[in-house]
């Protein structure tokens, strides 16, 4: 029997050697080719908490990251193009909206756990007054590709906006 103060270091050695083996044998795989011709066919967007950047007890800044998709293609892409948010009210009646140039979409690309994405913030400020009743809206985006392909959001995403 071993002392127990060599009993710990020997138990954790004896792991080690046992699972030394395990590093990936044969073929390394290789990362998913990504096709050529891609053209983005859909959009999911999410919301970040919304804020209220001027302290007047309504929010007024959405933060946002959205993804361009190739569907059924796995991953998400990036696209050369310019995009349209808008939200709307139960009744479908326009509360804002917001027109994205290319050159400002471009720079918002970043890459996060789900591929190519972009970061923006939308302010309802440039919209509308950020002081609303509580509503529900749904937030919708439309791309249009500078060769004319077009992409949408299949399902607008729900937030609360007002106080």
């Amino acid at each position: 029997m071993l002392p127990p103060a060599l009993l710990v270091p020997v138990l954790w050695a004896a792991m080690m050697m046992a699972v030394g083996g395990c590093v990936a044998e044969g073929e390394q795989r290789k990362p998913i080719a990504v096709p050529k011709d891609l053209q983005p066919n859909l959009i999911t967007i999410a919301t970040y908490p919304l804020l209220d950047n001027d302290n007047n007890g309504y929010p007024d800044t959405v933060p946002i990251v959205f993804y361009l998709w190739d569907n059924p293609y796995p991953l998400p892409m990036w696209s050369d193009g310019d995009m349209r948010f808008e939200l709307r009210d139960a009744e479908q009646r326009l509360i804002a909206e917001w027109d994205v140039p290319a050159l400002v979409l471009e720079s918002s690309r970043r890459r996060d756990q789900v591929g190519a994405s972009h970061v923006l913030t939308l302010d309802i400020r440039e919209a509308t007054s950020d002081v609303l009743p509580l509503t529900k809206v749904r937030l919708s985006a439309f791309f249009v590709g500078k060769d004319g392909v077009v992409a949408k959001t299949a399902r607008p995403l729900d937030i609360q906006i007002g106080a």
